[in-house]
């Protein structure tokens, strides 16, 4: 009898350790995706000059922002909304800084995506806190 508890017991605990290692993929891939969106973007603004009020960014930070719209609903069920809401917020600064063509500004804040994307893929993952 007391086999089958510990069979129950190791079955919840790799589904646990499953469901944290699915979460870690989903959150890792997406906060990758915008850091490699946000690369390319700088990219362009050197190739451009510095001058951002040219299609291929302001359709870059389009898309950007398209993705993590998508990716934000999904990750708000899997991390604290609250967590993350400042990569949206900085999105929404980068069509603030098209508009008024304010290239430094711009660059500080595409860094601070970048920053907040790096700084989430190495607190943001499968750990024993999260399995327990």
């Amino acid at each position: 009898m007391k086999v089958f508890h510990y069979l129950n017991f190791l079955f919840i605990f790799l589904l646990l350790v499953g469901i944290c290692v699915v979460e870690d993929m989903l959150v890792s891939k997406s906060l990758r995706e915008i850091q490699t969106m946000c690369y390319q973007i700088e990219t362009q603004l050197d190739e451009e000059q510095d001058e951002l009020k040219n299609m291929s960014i302001v359709l870059s930070v389009d898309n950007l922002e398209q993705k993590w719209g998508e990716d934000e609903s999904k990750l708000c069920y899997l991390v604290h909304h609250k967590n993350i809401q400042e990569i949206g917020q900085e999105i929404a600064k980068l069509k603030y800084y098209i508009s008024s063509d304010d290239v430094h500004a711009f660059k500080v804040s595409l860094s601070s995506i970048k920053a907040y994307c790096h700084n989430y893929l190495h607190f943001m993952g499968a750990n024993w806190h999260n399995i327990l």
